[in-house]
């Protein structure tokens, strides 16, 4: 009867150090979908700065959202004019009331790395800023992404723990047995 309540609880144990192994380290949260249902691993985007401004595109769906702002103090900048030159594709950006930007084309759709030029107009400032953008390939990215809501090294660490209580299983039942206990 030892050896059942042994077993009970190595694997009690186990099971119960899994959430606290799987949860994410500071700054990270490896099972938290992005609003579309897609990971943030594969979310296409373009970051460009300059001393005045800073832009971060994220593209969905064929459109691109666009988030300007003020490089040194980080103020999201309203009102702005955006032209955006992606590889072979010229357009403006529409303002959105949030205070964000979008631009739509058929080409955002793809997949490639492409060459971006934002030139931004704001007020009495304007700039020229550069980027890379880089559209991920759907196909390759659902190919690539696990079922699992956790990563695999946890299914690692679990499998650790529980080879652990295996151990210490075997260890407690040879340990009463060499005692002459009776069980």
């Amino acid at each position: 009867m030892t050896a059942i309540r042994a077993i009970l609880f190595a694997t009690c144990v186990a099971a119960s150090l899994l959430p606290i192994a799987a949860r994410a380290h500071e700054g990270h949260d490896d099972t938290v979908p992005h609003a579309s249902g897609t990971t943030a691993m594969n979310v296409s985007r373009v970051e460009a700065q300059s001393d005045l401004f800073e832009v971060v595109g994220v593209v969905e769906n064929g459109t691109v959202t666009l988030f300007l702002d003020r490089f040194a103090t980080n103020d999201p900048v309203a009102d702005a004019k955006i032209e955006l030159e992606i590889g072979p594709v010229k357009g403006s950006a529409q303002a959105n009331p949030d205070g964000t930007y979008t631009f739509r084309h058929a080409a955002l759709t793809g997949h490639g790395q492409f060459p971006v030029t934002f030139t931004i107009t704001a007020g009495g400032d304007s700039d020229l800023l550069a980027g890379e953008l880089v559209l991920a390939d759907p196909v390759a990215a659902k190919v690539g992404a696990s079922d699992s809501p956790l990563p695999k090294r946890w299914w690692w660490i679990a499998g650790a723990l529980l080879l652990v209580a295996g151990i210490a299983i075997a260890w407690w039942s040879r340990r009463g047995r060499g005692k002459g206990v009776s069980q």
